[in-house]
């Protein structure tokens, strides 16, 4: 199986589940979507109109910054993306939570299929907001954590931004702030990608069924086209 990273631009949000592409909780503070609607409007037409709105800031995002994420594909299947941007470029917080650091990379989002998240995709994903945040000269990256974190919420569990290298760098009773230094994370880059090429290589993998070949049956008259008929 082959894997490739890929920038997030629109064509790979289209890829994303549908409860990702139309959450736009930390482009512009929104709300979590809500499966059942809301304002008098059907589920289906404001998860459309937001979809729109997040392909709208990332392309803005990408013509005036960078693409503000990656996709990490499969055999040309979406399995994990990631989502990062200046702080500036990410809605404020209401709640009373530590403020990111002006020389830090803001990692907002990351999401690994549930199949593939043993293969080491989640640590991949961290390592390409590392890299962008070299490319622009920032020292590190920095995310919030959720220490009671519930699946489908919009923040990160803190569990996981620790177990793969972030420190707690300003404290907070839920959402601490994590940061992790962009220079001395690249040792583990090189292991990581022979991790997942040999996950990967264990992964079982799709042997196309043979389609069988038909004789035309004796009451079977052939056409113009040579095709047959009965």
């Amino acid at each position: 199986m082959g894997r490739k990273v890929a920038a997030l631009k629109t064509d790979a949000l289209e890829a994303l589940p549908e409860r990702c592409r139309s959450c736009l909780f930390w482009e512009l503070g929104y709300p979590r979507p809500d499966p059942r609607g809301g304002n008098g409007a059907p589920a289906d037409e404001l998860a459309g109109n937001r979809v729109v709105q997040k392909q709208a800031w990332a392309t803005a995002a990408g013509l005036e910054w960078a693409p503000p994420g990656r996709v990490v594909r499969v055999d040309d299947r979406t399995v994990g993306y990631v989502v990062f941007a200046p702080a500036e470029r990410v809605a404020p917080r209401s709640a009373p939570v530590p403020p990111t650091s002006h020389d830090a990379l803001h990692l907002t989002t990351l999401w690994v299929e549930p199949g593939f998240r043993e293969g080491g995709f989640a640590k991949l994903l961290v390592h390409e907001a590392i890299r962008e945040a070299q490319r622009h000269d920032l020292a590190a990256v920095e995310a919030y954590g959720d220490r009671r974190y519930h699946e489908a919420e919009c923040v990160l569990p803190a569990q996981f931004l620790l177990k793969v290298g972030f420190e707690v760098h300003r404290e907070h009773p839920r959402y601490p702030l994590l940061r992790l230094d962009a220079k001395r994370t690249l040792r583990w880059a090189e292991s990581l990608e022979q991790a997942l090429d040999e996950f990967l290589e264990r992964l079982p993998r799709k042997v196309p069924v043979p389609v069988p070949k038909h004789s035309p049956s004796p009451s079977s008259h052939p056409t113009t086209d040579g095709s047959a008929r009965p």
